[in-house]
């Protein structure tokens, strides 16, 4: 039988797979943003920190031309349960090439998040996403 906790760990642990997965394939921006809380939305990059959709879709493309070649390996994705939302502490290798100069890049990145319930087809939606540490390999 499964419990209530591993069902949320399960979808929160799918939901930051396939998350990952539309930055590595570079998936259009309207599909990406399908995982974004509409309403309050906060990304904390080292970069930049973002407010709306919108932003998003700029940084988005930002990132899209700076770096080829991405990989994102989830090493950890720990939800709690905070009143209706969720907490999860990320903990991701990312890979890529930048395309000024052909450098290899390797980071760990860890991360937190907030995500809420939705009534979409995603179940979930980001509506926080702070890079706490980012450490080069």
């Amino acid at each position: 039988m499964t419990t209530k906790s591993e069902t949320m760990a399960d979808s929160v642990s799918a939901f930051a797979a396939l998350w990952f997965k539309y930055l590595d394939q570079h998936a259009p921006s309207g599909q990406v943003v399908d995982c974004l809380a509409t309403d309050g939305l906060e990304m904390v990059f080292p970069e930049r920190t973002l407010h709306s959709i919108d932003d998003f879709r700029d940084w988005y493309a930002t990132v899209c031309r700076a770096y080829t070649d991405e990989s994102h390996t989830v090493e950890e994705v720990t939800p709690s349960m905070a009143g209706d939302d969720i907490n999860v502490d990320v903990v991701v290798v990312w890979r890529a090439t930048q395309t000024s100069d052909g450098s290899r890049l390797a980071m760990r990145a860890r991360q937190r998040w907030v995500l809420r319930r939705t009534h979409t087809e995603m179940g979930l939606a980001i509506a926080e996403y702070r890079v706490d540490e980012l450490t080069s390999l």
